[in-house]
């Protein structure tokens, strides 16, 4: 949490709008799974595994399009704070446990 906060205005300085979610488990884990079940689902807590002292987190970045990633991208190389920031909170996460991917929006 100490970090999300400086990535986050990094983030916000640089036009991308970035949200955290952390999934919920423990006592509220049957009522999911119960609610799921109702409705056809699988509970993602099911699906996810994450060792006890771990935390479930989704994080979703909204970049206006392509260029902008790109553009990003090079500059987050380039800064030494941004370098500095995304080192201390890779070594956080538990190795190969990211999952990541790109996806272009829904026109209904």
């Amino acid at each position: 949490m100490q970090l999300a906060k400086p990535v986050r205005e990094l983030f916000k300085n640089v036009g991308v709008n970035q949200e955290i979610f952390q999934l919920k488990v423990g006592p509220d884990l049957h009522e999911q799974d119960k609610m799921a079940e109702q409705m056809g689902f699988t509970n993602i807590a099911k699906t996810i595994a994450a060792k006890e002292d771990e935390e479930v987190w989704l994080e979703l970045q909204f970049y206006r399009d392509q260029k902008h990633l790109d553009d990003l991208g090079a500059k987050m190389q380039k800064d030494e704070n941004a370098g500095k920031l995304g080192k201390q909170f890779m070594d956080l996460l538990t190795p190969g446990s990211c999952i990541e991917g790109w996806f272009s929006h829904v026109n209904i």
